[in-house]
């Protein structure tokens, strides 16, 4: 099957890669820009060249311009809708585009239940996680160096890294690590009294991301509502337990009790109480980071995220499913 594979400013090229293993014809193309979607739709319409057969748009711009192509049956994965804080902009288009879209792939339970809030029938909506490189988040490999227990954060930036700089009062003899932390961190670890142990980093390159996670005895994503990044599942890969809230892709990922912990979002002391637990018990953190690597290796390969795939976009298309592929699932 030809798939064009949309994304504003960025690509989606571990699934595309891995959908061309399954031996689909796939192709990446920036949506960015204004008249981007029209710039293809002419190209591909001209006859002369290659023509998608679906169009995989990832975000709502992208979505946008591939309408704007009116080129083929569209799949829409939006990766996080905007939440109350969205301009009127992109939710006068998510609407649009759930209203629209042969099918949508929703990215979590609570992204599935906002689609149907927005009157999505439930038989257009599709679950399928985001993807993680079990080739380089891996357990084996060395780590980054450190001198007393550590606990991990992939902020990228965002303001729930706050919450676990005030849990870290609760977590004594042990240091918080936040890659890509906010500039109002250092403040506020001052404030609360924990700025020895809390070490602020810049944001990491992807390829740098898996020493970090294994020097790490707990690694936390406490997000106030889904997050569209994947750290999560990258944690798990590399064999490191997850005490994170409850929402979104940290929900579904962590399996409360066994593979990490949840608590309520925008609750410190709960996230310190879970962390200092985690640490504090060495038999059930290494349970739970064996549980967590074999939940990762099991339901988080890029190769069975693109099987998902490849199924809604076959249905999409309106071609046949292979009787194999229907009885692909992700284990609860």
């Amino acid at each position: 099957m030809r798939i064009a594979m949309m994304a504003s400013g960025g690509a989606a090229g571990e699934l595309s890669a891995a959908l061309g293993r399954l031996g689909h014809d796939v192709r990446e193309y920036d949506a960015a820009g204004k008249r981007a979607g029209e710039r293809l739709g002419s190209t591909w319409a001209d006859g002369s060249g290659w023509a998608p057969e679906v169009i995989h748009a990832h975000g709502w711009a992208a979505g946008v311009a591939a309408l704007a192509s009116g080129a083929a049956p569209l799949v829409q994965s939006f990766q996080g809708l905007g939440g109350p804080q969205a301009d009127g902009e992109r939710r006068t288009y998510e609407r649009l585009l759930c209203r629209v879209a042969d099918r949508i792939v929703a990215g979590s339970t609570d992204e599935g239940g906002e689609l149907l809030r927005l009157g999505v029938p439930r038989n257009r909506i599709t679950l399928i996680p985001p993807g993680v490189d079990c080739e380089l988040f891996t357990p084996v490999g060395e780590p980054m160096p450190r001198t007393r227990p550590r606990v991990l954060a992939v902020a990228d930036g965002a303001a729930w890294a706050g919450d676990l700089v005030r849990a870290m009062r609760m977590v004594p003899d042990a240091e918080a690590v936040v890659l890509g932390a906010p500039p109002s961190l250092a403040a506020l670890a001052e404030r609360c009294r924990v700025a020895d142990r809390v070490v602020l980093h810049p944001s990491v390159p992807r390829n740098g991301l898996p020493a970090w996670y294994r020097s790490a005895d707990v690694a936390v994503c406490a997000p106030w509502r889904d997050p569209s990044g994947s750290a999560p599942i990258e944690a798990m890969a590399c064999g490191v337990p997850v005490v994170g809230t409850a929402t979104g892709l940290v929900r579904d990922a962590v399996i409360d009790g066994l593979t990490g912990e949840l608590v309520p979002p925008r609750d410190p002391r709960a996230l310190g109480m879970a962390i200092r637990a985690l640490l504090a018990d060495n038999v059930r953190r290494f349970t739970a980071a064996t549980a967590a690597l074999d939940r990762a290796r099991q339901v988080y390969p890029w190769q069975r995220v693109a099987d998902r795939t490849a199924v809604v976009c076959l249905e999409a298309g309106g071609q046949a499913v292979p009787v194999e592929a229907e009885e692909l699932s992700v284990p609860s």
